[in-house]
């Protein structure tokens, strides 16, 4: 039986202007202290592979009312979270369970690093992505495929979402057809190095999961995405 936590990993494209045991030197000379209230900390560090958590910590202040009106200044602790990682062979920053906002994140890395990293939204079709999945895996099926910006006529778009138990990527194309579109996101299922696995997978680099995962899902996922970019480009 499935377990149906889903999980979340985001990619981002990343050009570094520094080495990577240059930028874990950086880190590791800004970890988080209270003192600060923002701050690094690294699980690894060196020249192949870093990764860890950016945290910054957010006091505001607030104030309680009593049910007889008297007034209780206080303040409300947060705790900003971005946990990321990115090594020598690629040129994606991946990022675990992505905060709703990376600006944080984005702020962070900028004041250690410098303005010479430069970090980007990812932009893939969905399609090509899961065409890669299906070139290193099996074939998989796709319960539901959702699309934006579909033309109907000189003046009018359209969003549509098909859903079904059956693979559904050969009525979505009867339906579609030959206009214009983008596809949002795809959800699928299917076996991956003998493991259930279901997932979604969309247009800005994401891809949300479930089932029993194996060691080297990730990675093989990322390669996935990055061939998929690559084919667009060229």
């Amino acid at each position: 039986m499935l377990a149906k936590q889903m999980k979340t990993i985001r990619w981002l494209k990343v050009k570094w202007p520094l080495q990577l045991v240059e930028i874990s030197k950086l880190l590791l000379s800004n970890q988080y202290n209270e003192d600060k209230g923002r701050g690094f900390i690294l699980s690894s560090s060196g020249k192949k592979l870093i990764s860890g958590k950016y945290i910054e910590k957010i006091v505001e202040p607030t104030v309680i009312i009593d049910p007889f009106g008297n007034e209780t200044k206080t303040q409300l602790i947060t705790f900003y979270v971005s946990k990321f990682s990115f090594d020598s062979s690629s040129s994606l920053m991946e990022l675990e369970s992505p905060p709703r906002s990376i600006r944080k994140l984005i702020v962070g890395l900028h004041s250690v690093i410098g303005l010479g990293m430069e970090l980007s939204d990812i932009k893939v079709d969905p399609l090509d992505w899961l065409k890669e999945i299906e070139a290193l895996q099996s074939p998989v099926l796709v319960r539901h495929i959702s699309s934006s910006g579909i033309t109907l006529s000189k003046n009018g778009i359209a969003k549509i979402s098909v859903s079904g138990n059956k693979d559904i990527r050969d009525e979505f194309h009867k339906l579609v057809g030959t206009k214009t579109r983008a596809i949002d996101a795809v959800k699928f299922s299917g076996i991956f190095n003998r493991c259930q696995i279901g997932a979604e997978v969309s247009k800005t680099g994401t891809i949300k999961y479930y089932g029993q995962i194996y060691d080297g899902f990730r990675n093989e996922i990322k390669e996935c995405l990055e061939r998929a970019i690559q084919e667009k480009s060229q």
